[in-house]
This record gives C-alpha cells, sequence and structure tokens, in this order.
C-alpha cells in the first residue's frame, strides 16, 4: 500500500522537513556571528593573548559551553573575530560605493571610517587591525604561519579602491592615466589611511586625525581630477 496516497502529502513532508532544517542552518550560523562579533568587541578592547573564551560568552550572553560548540578554541574565535570585521568593512565599502558614484567623494568617505569616534564599530575594526598585525609580524603570531588569510583581506580592499578609482577614470571624473597607476595609487592611498591610524592610536588626542587626513586629500585630489593642458 502506498504511505502516501496523495503524492502530494509526500512532498508538503519533504519540503517541512527542509524548512526546519533551514531555520535550523539560520539559528546556528546567527548564533555563530553573534559570537564572532563579540569576540571582535573584546579582541579590540583587550587584545588577542589578554582576551579569554569566557570573556567572550559573557560578552555574547551565552554559557562558556555554548561558544565551543560552535569554535574549537580562542585561535578560532580570533579568526572569526577578523573575518568578521572584515566584512563589516566591506559592508561599509558597498554603503559608500551606492550612496556616491563621484570617486573622490567615495575616498572621503572611505577616510571617514577611519575618523570615527573612538566608541564605535569602526573604531573597534580599527583597534583589531593592530592586533592583527601584531599577531602577523610577530614571530609565534597567531597568523605568522597563515599570512594568506590577512592578505587575501588586504587585496580585497585595495581591489575596491582600485575600482572605484577605474569607474572615476569611465565616468571622466578622474585622469585617463590614472588607470595605468590605479593599483599602486590604492596601496599607497590605503597605506596612508592605515600608517596615521596607527600613529592616532599611540599618539591619542595629540593627533587630530581629521585635519591630517584632509590636507592629505586636498593635495591629493587635484592630482587625480587636474586635467592637462595641451602645450602652446
Amino acid at each position: 500500500m502506498n504511505k502516501f496516497p496523495d503524492s502530494r502529502v509526500g512532498y508538503q513532508i519533504l519540503f517541512m522537513d527542509r524548512g526546519r532544517m533551514s531555520n535550523t542552518n539560520t539559528r546556528r550560523n546567527n548564533r555563530a556571528k553573534d559570537i564572532a562579533q563579540a569576540a571582535l568587541k573584546l579582541f579590540a578592547r583587550k587584545g588577542y593573548n589578554a582576551g579569554s573564551v569566557e570573556e567572550i560568552s559573557a560578552e555574547a550572553g551565552i554559557g562558556k559551553s555554548t561558544v565551543y560548540e560552535y569554535y574549537r578554541n580562542k585561535e578560532e574565535l580570533f579568526t572569526a573575530a577578523v573575518h568578521e570585521g572584515a566584512e563589516q568593512w566591506f559592508d561599509d565599502l558597498d554603503t559608500i560605493s551606492r550612496e556616491t558614484q563621484d570617486p573622490v567623494e567615495r575616498l572621503y568617505r572611505i577616510a571617514d571610517l577611519y575618523t570615527e569616534d573612538q566608541g564605535t564599530e569602526c573604531a573597534e575594526k580599527s583597534r583589531l587591525f593592530l592586533e592583527v598585525i601584531s599577531q602577523t609580524l610577530l614571530q609565534g603570531g597567531l597568523f605568522s604561519n597563515q599570512r594568506h588569510l590577512v592578505l587575501s583581506i588586504y587585496r580585497r580592499h585595495v581591489r575596491t579602491v582600485v575600482d572605484f578609482l577605474l569607474e572615476g577614470v569611465s565616468g571622466g571624473q578622474l585622469r585617463p592615466e590614472i588607470a595605468f597607476n590605479s593599483e599602486k595609487i590604492a596601496i599607497n592611498f590605503l597605506a596612508y589611511l592605515d600608517g596615521l591610524s596607527l600613529h592616532g592610536m599611540v599618539a591619542g588626542e595629540q593627533v587630530d586625525l581629521r585635519a591630517q587626513i584632509d590636507l592629505f586629500l586636498k593635495y591629493m585630489t587635484p592630482l587625480l581630477t587636474a586635467q592637462r593642458t595641451e602645450a602652446a
């Protein structure tokens, strides 16, 4: 005898099972993301070595055992925090891309991400960036033998700025020759912002990051947008 006289009943049960599985996966993904965000906040405040799984679980509002259901150890938590910070950063860049087509405005908006108040998520990601650098460059650091993980994020960041520059060239807003040096310009631009951000973390209120960046962009912008005049 056919277990399901109406075959549609079988399909309905199948889809219900798939729906429950999908909901379970969604809940697990959301919980893992929440834990990664809590780890980001903690590691940004205390650094990798000083942070603990217990503190991350408290930050996330869950038990320590629950954390271990998603991440095996502190190393995995730190890696997850770095990826979460990177994805948040690229979400910010996507927002900039959608909200303005002006390449110069886009550069200013990227610079804004480096000058947010210290209590914001952007500031947390900036402080986490310093910890990532330490864990990459120091012998025995978590990423000392896994630089490809950090390099992939870096390359994606450079690629985003390159795309902004090339779109500006295609739209006639930037000088055509910018296209030939777009990657070098992007690397120099980001290196300046990264370096100044680190400098600001050390010097604190003694350095006005906004004023420094505005001065840099004031003199950089004409080099990107000025049109050559033909020789008489």
